[in-house]
């Protein structure tokens, strides 16, 4: 695939969407945050990538409201400011960080596939840049750091999640690829 190809493509269009839920969400909180992924979510019904991209959204999205909601119990994290939910005495992380959870989920199999066909990449990329990610969260008043050092552990904690999503999402794509390899063929009349 040419650039010219990538940049006419849904793909483009998809990775466009996520840098602008990134911005929606930090910048603008839950309703711009919704707004944006619920358009990420319909463009994904349009185009019918739903059936292969739902489960990675809805894993994310559960998967980042445990994390989240660990890096403040932890004190890694602070989304004090954030309207975040507590349950039980269990302060959960808002809304908006699981929402860019969900649109990284609608993202893997189209704005982020140059990373999901090379996982080691990817997660470096991600562990490398995802300390600047979160201090200019921090800028925007979504996100507090307490302590610096906590970027060390966030940036290889990425990493290593990252590289594993890749390489997950990886693996099940070539599952289903064999499966459509071994269909067997619609025979004519």
């Amino acid at each position: 695939m040419t650039l010219s190809d990538y940049l006419s493509s849904s793909k483009f269009v998809n990775a466009l969407f996520l840098k602008v839920a990134w911005v929606a969400c930090v910048v603008g909180g839950n309703s711009y945050g919704l707004g944006v992924v619920f358009a990420m979510l319909c463009l994904n019904i349009y185009q019918r990538n739903i059936a292969a991209d739902w489960p990675y959204a809805v894993g994310l999205g559960l998967f980042g409201l445990v994390l989240d909601s660990a890096w403040m119990h932890f004190g890694v994290l602070d989304y004090a400011s954030s309207a975040s939910l507590s349950i039980a005495g269990i302060t959960l992380a808002p809304l908006w960080i699981v929402l860019l959870w969900v649109a990284v989920g609608l993202s893997l199999n189209h704005g982020l596939i140059f990373f999901v066909e090379r996982p080691l990449i990817g997660g470096l990329l991600v562990g490398a840049s995802a300390p600047f990610s979160y201090m200019a969260g921090e800028r925007f008043g979504a996100v507090v750091i307490p302590s610096y050092e906590n970027l060390v552990v966030l940036g290889l904690v990425w990493f290593v999640v990252y590289c594993a999503l890749f390489s997950l999402t990886k693996y099940v794509n070539g599952k289903t690829a064999e499966q459509d390899d071994s269909a067997p063929a619609a025979q004519s009349i």
